[in-house]
């Protein structure tokens, strides 16, 4: 791989994008966009890495990655420029949404005809890395492209509505993010090493994983609480006074791998975890990395309260539980500002991919507010108890 074949796999998606966040790219009917949290890709040397192993023999049919998305195309023929054949390769993956359209609302992946564009428009990926290969034997030219997530979740958004970033404020997916012409950039995280050091007795999991969960919880309970949370129902959810930062807990996390090692999708009874709420996720893709399961999985219960909405009174009834297909009790237990307790598992089933969170003291008592409204602390005798302030993040700590 040159240089400029990197390049020119990595404006072509980056470009696009851009074109989509401006709401410039046509739709088969209208445009595209513009759309938010659109973030920037980054090449990434180890999946051209994988890209280019996966590739050897000029393959016609994509291989299997179980943390990644893939978009492949054959060419046979004789090749004097190669790169081309990767551009045209590029075109035609993403002229797929010229051609079918995307026809939801809300930018998800209900159709199935637009496989390769939903890896390339995906709004939450942050890196690629693509390669190509000639096999002069066969007279034919394969090209692919490997992407740090998954854009073809059934049901899953592709990318948000919204406007183009114009400050950091604006990229609100990944903590720490940037903003650049439009686009967000994102901090690369460092490598799972499998290091598990914060609870040593509990096998299976991560400091790695353990860490993503908390801080994904705590990042999205201060924004809620500073009021930056946008509500299905209209505007966004009321701030919060006494939101507590959650802890990772390892006898919570016990109870979570317990539960998670039957592999089978469904709650635990109340019985085998007393005193403690639960969150449940799965996916059909195998064996997908803990860290992205984890950033995933929360996000996606977190999203019930711009997908559906609880409305300012704040307050869990039975007719805000009971709505048909609308189901809100995911993001109530994650925003239950008694909640200070986390622990979770992610377990690898022959089936699917499986995530279970727990959490204590449990939240979704009927008829209870999800959380105390009012401005977040500023000082610690805004706080419950003996709980220091958090001013920064508008979250009382419990330790």
């Amino acid at each position: 791989m040159t240089d400029a074949a990197r390049l020119l796999f990595l404006n072509a998606h980056n470009d696009a994008r851009l074109s989509v966040a401006q709401g410039l790219e046509p739709n088969k009917c209208g445009f595209l966009g513009p759309a938010k949290n659109m973030y920037k890709l980054e090449w990434d040397c180890d999946l051209e890495k994988q890209a280019q192993n996966a590739i050897l023999l000029c393959p016609s049919t994509m291989g299997i990655f179980a943390s990644y998305s893939q978009n492949l195309m054959k060419f046979t023929g004789t090749f004097s420029d190669p790169l081309t054949a990767v551009a045209a390769a590029v075109n035609k993956w993403w002229s797929a949404v010229r051609q079918y359209g995307n026809t939801d609302p809300d930018n998800k992946y209900v159709d199935t005809n637009l496989y390769s564009f939903a890896n390339m428009v995906h709004g939450k990926t942050t890196a690629i890395g693509c390669a190509y290969k000639v096999c002069s034997a066969t007279n034919s030219l394969t090209v692919t492209c490997l992407y740090n997530k998954i854009g073809y979740y059934t049901n899953g958004v592709m990318f948000e509505n919204g406007t183009p970033c114009s400050s950091a404020a604006d990229c609100t997916t990944y903590p720490g993010s940037s903003c650049s012409g439009g686009l967000c950039v994102n901090v690369p995280e460092p490598a799972d090493t499998g290091a598990n050091t914060m609870c040593p007795s509990n096998a299976n999991m991560t400091d790695a994983s353990r860490k993503k969960f908390v801080d994904i919880h705590n990042y999205l309970r201060s924004r809620l609480a500073n009021g930056l949370e946008p509500d299905a129902l209209g505007g966004n959810a009321p701030k919060a006074s006494k939101m507590l930062k959650m802890v990772y807990d390892c006898d919570v996390e016990a109870s979570a791998i317990k539960h998670s090692q039957k592999c089978i999708y469904e709650h635990s009874a109340s019985s085998d975890r007393p005193g403690l709420g639960e969150n449940l996720y799965m996916t059909s893709a195998l064996n997908v990395d803990r860290v992205t399961t984890a950033a995933e999985s929360s996000q996606l219960w977190w999203d019930e309260l711009k997908d559906y909405g609880v409305g300012p009174e704040n307050n869990l009834t039975q007719a805000l539980w009971n709505r048909p297909g609308m189901q809100i009790g995911h993001y109530t237990q994650m925003a239950w500002d008694r909640t200070y307790k986390l622990g979770c598992s992610i377990q690898h089933c022959p089936k699917f991919t499986y995530s279970v969170c727990q959490y204590g003291p449990a939240g979704n008592y009927m008829n209870q507010l999800i959380y105390t409204m009012g401005e977040p602390c500023t000082s610690d005798a805004e706080c419950p108890g003996s709980y220091t302030c958090s001013a920064a993040e508008g979250l009382c700590n419990v330790i």
